[in-house]
């Protein structure tokens, strides 16, 4: 399995996940022509997905769908609340959406995907694990907390994609309205850097042991203080970055690292 992200951050997101001749977006909220510029990077084209996996219905995670389908006639999975959001925000996109059952499995090629419950304030929002090639791959951002579900989801991941989205102290001092800052902080908002390094420190005791940070607000949160918040609370359980487990953090507009499973 190789997985990459081709974009990851508050004004979109859009990850390709592959197994062979299998190959899958993980949300398509970029536009067009980054999504296309993303995949040729790895040597593919739209032609080549075998469909998109949508977390939810939010405007940095389906803003490219419209354009995809159009030109490339690419199928839709996602939840049923989503799906519904799909088709409000781009009516063209509903001949393409197949809405699955959250937690039921299903093929799609050479991957086998697993949809969990996400909290978050958005219809049936949902996260993925991925199984292809013995190996597993956990997709989890949008997150106001880390539920039991999703924690049983993420359990012994390869690899996992999570949330570090802001800085609990650049929010509170910065410029967003006292109503949206409650939104982020609430248990369906997003994940703080803290937040992440618990999440991340029960990952690495479950035996995952690559892990990319990703969804990182532009203006709450930079990439060195998510970093040093994760590393830091993998060190306090006996983690050390580098020696046991691989960290970094998805670049907001440009493909990040690959990595090959």
């Amino acid at each position: 399995m190789t997985v990459n992200t081709l974009a990851s951050s508050s004004s979109g997101n859009c990850t390709i996940v592959s197994q062979g001749s299998t190959h899958l977006l993980i949300d398509a909220g970029i536009s067009l022509r980054r999504i296309r510029e993303g995949l040729r990077r790895v040597g593919l084209s739209p032609d080549d997905l075998a469909g998109v996996l949508v977390t939810h219905e939010h405007s940095d995670h389906i803003g490219g769908i419209g354009m995809l389908v159009k030109y490339h006639r690419t199928l839709l999975f996602s939840s049923q609340g989503a799906g519904d959001g799909i088709c409000r925000a781009a009516p063209e996109a509903g001949p393409y959406v197949n809405c699955f059952e959250i937690g039921a499995s299903f093929e799609l090629g050479d991957i086998t995907v697993r949809s969990f419950c996400t909290p978050h304030d958005a219809a049936d929002s949902v996260g993925y694990r991925l199984l292809a090639g013995g190996k597993a791959l956990c997709y989890a951002t949008d997150l106001g907390c880390v539920t039991d579900e999703v924690m049983e989801a993420a359990y012994g991941a390869d690899i996992a994609i999570i949330e570090a989205n802001h800085d609990r102290e650049m929010l509170r001092l910065g410029p967003y309205p006292a109503h949206l800052k409650r939104r982020i902080l609430s248990n369906l908002g997003h994940l703080s850097n803290a937040d992440s390094g618990s999440f991340a420190a029960r990952l690495a005791s479950s035996g995952t042991r690559c892990l990319q940070l990703a969804h990182l607000s532009r203006e709450n949160n930079t990439p060195g203080l998510a970093r040093q918040a994760v590393a830091g609370a993998l060190e306090d359980i006996g983690i050390a970055v580098g020696r046991d487990l691989s960290l970094d953090v998805a670049p907001p507009f440009t493909p990040g690292r690959t990595y090959v499973l």
